[in-house]
């Protein structure tokens, strides 16, 4: 199947959709999104994606507030318009289809809401991953899912150019996280995380990872880490809602991490099972 579009009511082959041009998601990146992986119908952790998406919604002042289980039956509805095994379902909402300027419009305006669906095969989760680092030069709003990628854009078309998976940033000599991803490091028994300021987007799978671990008694320390951290770590995880929990095998293109695999294994084995009973797979 193609993969699918809906814009304001409005469905089909994503290829063939169209968005008016005065929409602000096009001049000023003014808007927030979601992603998350769905297999058929279902859609994983969704009620948390949700969650993170109304506290985009109100970090950006967008008046999108529509009722919680109808827009859920929309989204369902273009998953199964798709008809995909694996997905990625994406949306996102914009301010409004405005003039450009660059207050907020006033008068008669209206949020508009974009969906896509488009297929995705499981990550592997065997597979390790390289890693870049690169400063980090975004803005201080990182908490907020906005539209106005372009310095991850940047870094991870970085990462592209030295043969790696993605990119790392650092501020300060510290790791923040991924171009699209959070980073965190297995140190003594210990896993290591940015704790979720203005630095870093709390990650959904970041957040299930944590409760994993404290299921699994393994000790979660919620601090920045440093860059020289990387190399001297035990192992050094991504998660992503794409990726799942992910193990990397350089950084810089020095080797790192294996050296804590049977605990890397216990949580990545505890976050599959967890994905395999929400989706029946």
């Amino acid at each position: 199947m193609p993969a699918i579009g809906w814009y304001n009511g409005i469905c089909g082959n994503l290829s063939e959709m169209t968005i008016p041009m005065n929409d602000r998601a096009v001049y000023f990146g003014d808007g927030c999104y979601e992603a998350c992986l769905a297999v058929g119908t279902r859609a994983f952790a969704l009620s948390r994606h949700l969650d993170r998406f109304e506290h985009s919604l109100k970090g950006l002042s967008i008046p999108f507030c529509p009722d919680r289980d109808a827009f859920i039956r929309t989204l369902t509805d273009c998953l199964a318009a798709a008809n995909e095994t694996c997905s990625v379902l994406y949306w996102q909402v914009s301010r409004a289809t405005a003039q450009r300027t660059h207050a907020f419009p006033t008068g008669e305006t209206a949020p508009n809401l974009l969906i896509t669906v488009t297929p995705k095969k499981l990550a592997v989760p065997e597979q390790t991953m390289k890693l870049v680092t690169t400063e980090d030069i975004r803005y201080a709003m990182c908490d907020v899912k906005t539209l106005n990628l372009i310095p991850n854009v940047l870094a991870n078309e970085h990462a592209r150019r030295c043969g790696a998976d993605e990119a790392i940033f650092v501020r300060d000599g510290f790791v923040t996280e991924g171009s699209h991803t959070n980073i965190h490091i297995l140190k003594d028994g210990v896993l290591y995380t940015h704790p979720t300021d203005n630095r870093i987007l709390p990650g959904v799978t970041r957040a299930i990872l944590l409760e994993l671990c404290a299921g699994l008694s393994v000790r979660v320390s919620e601090q920045a880490f440093s860059k020289d951290a990387l190399f001297s770590a035990d192992e050094v995880l991504v998660t992503s809602s794409t990726l799942g929990v992910r193990r990397t095998a350089a950084v810089d293109g020095t080797a790192v991490g294996g050296r804590d695999p049977g605990r890397f294994l216990m949580i990545r084995n505890a976050y599959d099972h967890l994905f395999s009973e929400e989706m029946r797979v």
